[in-house]
């Protein structure tokens, strides 16, 4: 409406000044410069004014374009921050994961091995307790070695409940991980009442059950990094397995269980000196079967190894669990007794020496009664020098034969 009014305005004053310029003879050059002003200058004023106000709404887009836009960076910025921090947790739990990955692969025990774990899990993983229970297999088959326990107080081998044995059996033969939460599951697997969940892992190489995990009240979120961890540890325990497996083969007699000829001189070598150094006694037995050539040809050669090695798990009974117990060869054996003189040493040889001859010996149904000789010498009676003591040992076990066998002689 206001526009109309203007135009009419200025047809008015047009026709107005083409009269006024009539009748006062005004040069029409000049008419025609003013009617244009007239005209001209109210429609550069709105030009100007329309040009304005769109430049004016274009810079108030762009304000609220570029709020929106900062808006959106700063809503990215945000997100980057998310991921940043993200990328930055996973690469600070990946770099513990191979810092204790490359920390267990130096230990060659599973005391080792189990010490270090308890370490990584108390700083960096919650729960409540922990365990690794070892499998062992004989003849293809499987039973349980030992079962390691860590709790935030303590760590250790420990013996346990049957039920907690039933439930890592169960795992073993589904070689599937579970998860337990029901509480009556719980109870009834031997966990206690307060106990929220359990996750059961099988730790599984080539194809058997090598361990079972058994983790409590683990958090939700510990789970990814839990169960790279647990790969890593299975790995690692049968890396342990098969180095106890061959040192097992090099230091013991795979007949009798007891220390090899090799490696019980290397440790009877290394006691002597500690025993010089330190002010202490120490004592060794030499061990002989009473004519054991009989039962053999009586019994055979099977009946024979029953006969050693039944012998030597009663030498082994017998002794502390500082002492040594060695196979010297054939059916002789000989026993190390650090810190332990001659006196000593003679209580523990009457006690085997009983032993073994009230024991009856089963093999391929026969029954076998058996007695040994025994010679003792002791540090620092009789010597100073480790093959001395086994000579006046070895003579003192002849002397023991001479006597009429199954008795036990001192060095004089």
């Amino acid at each position: 409406m206001g526009e109309v009014r203007y135009i009419l305005f200025l047809i008015l004053a047009t026709v107005f000044y083409a009269v006024f310029s009539y009748f006062y003879k005004i040069d029409i050059n000049n008419s025609i410069f003013f009617v244009s002003v007239l005209w001209l200058l109210p429609i550069s004023i709105r030009s100007g004014q329309y040009i304005l106000e769109k430049e004016t709404d274009i810079f108030e887009n762009n304000i609220k374009n570029g709020k929106r836009d900062q808006e959106v960076l700063l809503s990215r910025l945000k997100d980057i921050k998310r991921e940043k921090a993200y990328l930055e947790e996973k690469f600070t739990n990946l770099s513990k994961l191979y810092a204790i990955t490359k920390e267990m692969s130096f230990n060659i025990r599973f005391n080792e091995l189990f010490a270090a774990l308890k370490s990584f899990l108390e700083e960096n993983l919650l729960f409540d307790k922990f365990r690794v229970i070892l499998f062992k297999y004989e003849d293809d088959k499987r039973f349980i070695d030992k079962i390691y326990e860590m709790t935030k107080e303590s760590k250790g081998y420990i013996e346990t409940s049957r039920s907690l044995y039933s439930l890592a059996e169960l795992i073993a033969e589904s070689k599937k991980p579970v998860f337990l939460e029901r509480k009556e599951e719980l109870v009834n697997f031997g966990f206690d009442s307060k106990t929220k969940n359990v996750l059961l892992l099988p730790l599984i190489v080539r194809q058997k059950v090598i361990s079972v995990i058994m983790a409590e009240e683990i958090e939700k979120d510990d789970y990814d990094r839990f169960l790279i961890l647990v790969s890593q540890i299975a790995l690692h325990i049968e890396r342990i397995s098969l180095f106890e497996s061959v040192e097992s083969l090099s230091i013991f007699d795979g007949l009798t269980g007891a220390f090899l000829r090799r490696y019980f001189l290397e440790r009877f070598k290394e006691e002597l000196p500690r025993a010089k150094q330190c002010g202490l006694c120490l004592s060794i037995i030499m061990v002989d079967l009473d004519y054991f050539k009989n039962c053999n040809d009586s019994f055979g050669h099977l009946a024979g190894d029953v006969v050693l090695k039944e012998v030597a798990d009663i030498l082994k009974k017998n002794v502390r669990e500082i002492d040594l117990v060695g196979r010297f060869g054939g059916e002789e054996f000989c026993i190390l007794l650090p810190e332990a003189n001659k006196a000593g040493a003679y209580i523990v040889g009457e006690r085997i020496r009983k032993a073994v001859q009230e024991h009856l010996i089963r093999a391929y149904d026969e029954s076998i009664k058996i007695t040994i000789s025994m010679g003792i010498s002791s540090f620092p009676e009789d010597s100073g020098e480790a093959e001395k003591l086994i000579e006046h040992a070895d003579t003192a076990l002849y002397e023991a034969k001479r006597k009429g066998r199954n008795t036990v002689c001192l060095t004089p």
